[in-house]
């Protein structure tokens, strides 16, 4: 790990472990030996509060004042009502450690997670996932079933939730709280359910998402500030909505690569037009930044990065912030969670009989996306007599007769998107541990009442936002920046979510919500605009340009010696993909991401 790296570590009972000889550490509260803070934190990163029964520790972004955290801690530590610390501003991780119990929440969208390993004598917790590992005296060894569930089946509810990459250490993710008690006890639940309210309706949804993103960016304008500019609707809605708060300049960048345009430039140029505070910056990309570029340079990181495979793109945007002042960087980075209804929603809508808006809706998108309207209908019929525990024993079927499949958007009319041609890439013992692990999950998991698919697609994604942002921030760290997902406020969160997903849902406006949230504070060409940037360009050039690098990757990756992959599937996937042929991107970045992952834990780097 490096010195530089923050986090915290705990026990309950105590004293705190430490994170390694050459990590110092420092009680979290003067006197209290159970939590120790290690690395270098930002302004504010880490705050802390003390009354009488009870300590308090904030890690993320919360942004209640310090008068306000002392008299709503004191308040629910009187009356017990420990899940109050989740309703301040902001995106955090609060622990609460009591004389006989440790309790800890864990924000909405899991940016902040934390992780954990329970013995008969004590629990140990920490933010850092290695760093717990290893305090907690674990081996760093990989769990070669949880790591092959998150590449494969991500977004499936299964009985490896509760279980990090890192064998025998636990993982709490967003939404969910944990209380260890001092005789040993030791729970987790889900705190916030995030089931949408039926008797909500849009407008109401829309006077609660512009009250709270005006007020995360209000929270946030105050320190110095730089934000995307990409041309789409949400970091250029969230830039808008900053410039309006300051009085000199707002330094805001436009990624464009001229060999694999995305049609996000020309928006953009034309957008700053409407606000001369917004001073922009073009960072161009060049071949060597192209994605899958360079992975022999990524940084190792705690926990496996899709990411990482366009980080030299990375690296470069975060050197542009960086020379802008750094600080707090804006970005949209949630958005489309939030604002844009999964396919699912059209199954909901099934089940509900509003039959006519569906006929109208598949008619629609099936214009758009260029299919039957019959075959739309029809899986949106299928989709809403699809229970969760059937869709869990087909995705089972799957893993034991895999077929070289491409996906197609038809395919996303379902719990969570289907399995492709990576499924072929595993080895036969691997898919039959899967197959039997995804039917262990037909009995365990239940859709909370009154969610949808759509519902419980949407929650999926935002999760996945979270981490994709929890990534951002350490790769940022090195810069002096701080990348903030507004977003993923928690209050932005409820303000989206409580509402159904078929009522977020247009197939004629991109994000109707946000476009009634904004209506009036962001021009209207930003909130009227039906297309989004298509980077894939770059994904297909990059690939073509690191087909022998990749290679010889595949040839030497530990997955396989781990029984998890056949190595020369994969390179028939690559191969198409550098002929310009349709492959599954997303699983390829997972899988690249792992093996990346296990070379820096076998060479005990971080």
């Amino acid at each position: 790990m490096t010195t530089d790296m923050p986090g915290l570590l705990g026990a309950f009972p105590g004293p705190a472990p430490t994170a390694g000889g050459r990590v110092p550490a420092e009680p979290v509260w003067p006197g209290e030996t159970s939590w120790t803070a290690f690395g270098a934190w930002r302004h504010r990163e880490l705050r802390t509060v003390r009354c009488p029964g009870g300590m308090l520790a904030l890690v993320g972004q919360c942004f209640e004042t310090d008068s306000v955290l002392r008299e709503d801690f004191r308040r629910a530590l009187e009356g017990d009502r420990l899940a109050e610390v989740t309703r301040w501003p902001g995106s955090y991780l609060a622990v609460v450690v009591r004389p006989e119990d440790v309790t800890a929440f864990v924000d909405l969208a899991g940016q902040y997670p934390l992780y954990f390993h329970t013995t008969p004598a004590r629990t140990v917790l920490g933010t850092r996932a290695r760093a717990t590992a290893r305090a907690a005296g674990l081996p760093l060894e990989p769990d070669v079933l949880t790591m092959a569930a998150d590449m494969f089946c991500p977004g499936v509810p299964l009985p490896t939730a509760a279980r990090s990459v890192y064998r025998g250490l636990g993982r709490l993710a967003g939404g969910q709280a944990m209380r260890v008690r001092r005789d040993g006890g030791c729970r987790t639940w889900t705190y916030e359910t995030l089931v949408p309210d039926r008797n909500r309706s849009a407008r109401d949804a829309a006077q609660a998402l512009r009250a709270a993103l005006e007020n995360a960016v209000d929270a946030r304008a105050g320190q110095p500030l730089t934000a995307d500019f990409s041309g789409g609707l949400d970091s250029t809605s969230l830039a808008f909505l900053a410039a309006r708060r300051r009085d000199g300049a707002l330094p805001v960048f436009t990624y464009h690569h001229p060999d694999a345009p995305a049609d996000d430039l020309l928006h953009a140029k034309r957008y700053l037009g409407f606000d001369r505070r917004l001073r922009s910056t073009v960072v161009t990309g060049t071949p060597e930044s192209l994605s899958y570029r360079g992975l022999g340079t990524a940084t190792a990181t705690d926990l496996p990065d899709p990411g990482a495979v366009t980080q030299v793109r990375t690296r470069l945007r975060l050197r542009h912030v960086a020379a802008a002042g750094g600080g707090v960087h804006l970005g949209g980075e949630g958005a489309d969670a939030l604002l844009v209804a999964a396919p699912g929603y059209l199954g909901d809508l099934a089940r509900q009989g509003e039959l006519r808006r569906l006929g109208r809706e598949c008619r629609q998108l099936a214009k758009q996306r260029r299919v039957a309207s019959a075959r739309v209908m029809a899986r949106s019929a299928e989709l809403s007599v699809t229970s969760l525990g059937r869709a869990l024993r087909l995705l089972a079927g799957r893993f034991e007769r895999p077929a070289d499949r491409h996906i197609q958007w038809l395919d996303a009319i379902a719990w969570w998107p289907d399995l492709g041609a990576e499924a072929t890439w595993l080895t036969t013992s691997m898919r039959k541990r899967l197959a039997e692990l995804v039917r262990a999950g037909v009995g365990e998991f239940t859709p909370p009442e009154g969610a949808g698919v759509g519902d419980c697609a949407a929650v999926t994604e935002v999760r996945f936002s979270g981490a994709v942002q929890r990534q951002l921030d350490e790769r940022a760290r090195p810069y002096g920046v701080w990348p903030q997902a507004p977003f993923l406020d928690n209050h932005v969160i409820r303000a989206c979510l409580t509402v159904p997903s078929y009522r977020r849902a247009d197939p004629m406006t991109r994000k109707p919500l946000l476009g009634r949230a904004l209506d009036g504070v962001v021009p209207g060409e930003v909130l009227s605009r039906t297309t989004k940037g298509n980077y894939t360009g770059e994904d297909y050039k990059g690939v073509r340009l690191a087909s022998a690098e990749l290679d010889a990757r595949l040839s030497s990756t530990r997955l396989a010696d781990l029984g998890l992959i056949e190595p020369d599937r994969v390179k028939e996937s690559l191969s198409r993909a550098a002929a310009g042929l349709q492959a599954p991107f997303p699983a390829l970045n997972r899988l690249l991401a792992a093996d990346l992952w296990l070379r820096g834990l076998d060479g005990g780097e971080l």
